[in-house]
């Protein structure tokens, strides 16, 4: 029996290979019903989401089960949040198999029901059976209860696809795919929305404080630096800088171009070269980081004190230059070096008590013992100072293994802190705050 989808080929191998990944997630994500479910549904769960669905007209003599599939899936198709999930997921394997669980969970909750409820199991036979005098209003109530469902599994998803896109925009597709499968894979609406929230607060610090992605590798920034003012060409590799003039006369007259090559008077861009910043951050994660500096508790649409320290993380590791970052609350987590994964950590934080600054400094100092090429890096802590047993012998430590160290408070102050070492205090978290600090670290 094919299933509901008329452009999908059940046959073919990367069908079966798709359906084996969903079987093999579904049991995972314990969908109980999952191992009587036909191949045909789990092919369809998927496809629905990767390409876009042409349903296939009914047969005679279809069985109810076929038949209910099919509703669950008209139903879905016709959602307003089948359209917000669809711009996401299309032609992403990844995404369609996470969005296929959610809709698989929907059938199998009617499934289920039908098994337990007997007047429910009676309302859909009705409602699948075009013969039956009551057909359209079981109908009714089918659809209702599939929308219900829908609404639970799924979630709201119309503010994913204008963040995920935004993500794109600004850190790439690779980090884009990230955050999609992060924000897809949550089922909780509210908590959704929570990271969406970071997310935006996130991107509108960047672009705000206009700093965009530098679209050449590390490498290859440090060795050709920024473009400034104009000179005469000294080396082979300076011909990609050619003034536009130059470029005319090596393609419409070679020997004007040959004589001036020869005589060393072909004008190219100068290149100054860029200092790259070199920064070991340790940013606290302490429950209090997620609030915002004024009032602490998390509104929506408001920037917390963990985005803005990761906004300036980000912000840093765009700019090209060798960036380390722990985490920390009461134990330290491990050092990321790139934007991809410092974005992926700020939406898999969560909100703990407890701040530790002495012991993170010291693993900060413990790295560098360990790996030399730390030792010419300067330390940032990024803190909201909620720490009241703060050593400060580790500043002094830490004075003698970094190039420098300085410490941000963010919304807060500490004695300690602030006597030990040098301190910039933050009181607003804007772009124009991450500027700030910039120029100061």
């Amino acid at each position: 029996m094919p299933g509901v989808l008329a452009n999908v080929d059940y046959e073919e191998p990367l069908t079966k290979y798709r359906v084996r990944e969903v079987l093999i997630e579904a049991r995972r994500h314990s969908i109980g019903y999952i191992d009587k479910m036909k191949q045909e549904v789990l092919a369809d769960s998927f496809y629905v989401h990767y390409r876009q669905p042409i349903l296939r007209m009914p047969i005679d003599n279809e069985d109810m089960e076929t038949s209910l599939w099919r509703f669950v899936v008209s139903t879905y198709v016709r959602s307003e949040t089948y359209n917000d999930v669809a711009r996401i997921t299309r032609l992403n394997g990844r995404l369609s198999r996470i969005m296929a669980l959610k809709l698989l969970k929907v059938y199998n909750s009617i499934l289920s029901k039908m098994d337990r409820n007997e007047a429910f199991r009676q309302m859909v036979e009705s409602a699948m059976d075009q013969r039956d005098s009551t057909s359209r209003e079981s109908r009714a109530n089918l659809e209702r209860e599939v929308k219900s469902l829908i609404n639970f599994y799924v979630g709201n998803m119309k503010k994913v696809g204008d963040t995920v896109n935004r993500v794109r925009m600004l850190f790439g597709e690779s980090v884009g795919h990230e955050i999609a499968d992060i924000l897809l894979s949550t089922d909780i609406d509210p908590y959704r929305l929570r990271l969406i929230s970071m997310l935006n607060s996130l991107i509108r610090l960047i672009v705000d404080a206009k700093y965009v992605v530098d679209t050449v590798s590390d490498v290859d920034a440090e060795r050709v630096g920024v473009v400034g003012g104009v000179k005469r060409m000294t080396k082979a590799s300076e011909l990609r800088d050619m003034m536009p003039s130059e470029r005319l006369l090596m393609k419409f007259a070679k020997p004007v171009f040959a004589y001036k090559l020869a005589m060393g008077n072909v004008l190219v861009r100068e290149r100054k070269a860029v200092r790259k910043p070199k920064i070991y951050m340790l940013i606290d994660k302490s429950g209090s980081m997620f609030y915002t500096v004024n009032v602490n508790i998390f509104e929506v649409g408001a920037i917390s004190k963990i985005t803005w320290a990761t906004a300036l993380a980000v912000i840093l590791a765009m700019k090209g230059g060798n960036l380390a970052v722990r985490f920390f609350d009461q134990q330290v987590y491990p050092i990321l070096t790139n934007k991809k994964d410092i974005v992926r950590m700020l939406l898999s934080l969560i909100p703990l008590g407890g701040t530790d600054i002495t012991n993170a400094v010291r693993a900060a100092i413990q790295d560098a013992a360990d790996k030399a090429s730390l030792r010419n890096y300067k330390l940032v802590i990024i803190t909201d100072g909620e720490d009241d047993n703060v050593d400060p012998s580790v500043f002094n430590k830490a004075k003698t293994v970094f190039r420098s160290v300085k410490a941000i408070l963010v919304g807060g102050e500490n004695s300690v802190i602030e006597n030990s070492t040098d301190t910039i205090k933050i009181q607003e978290l804007s772009s124009e705050s991450l500027t700030h600090v910039i120029k100061k670290i």
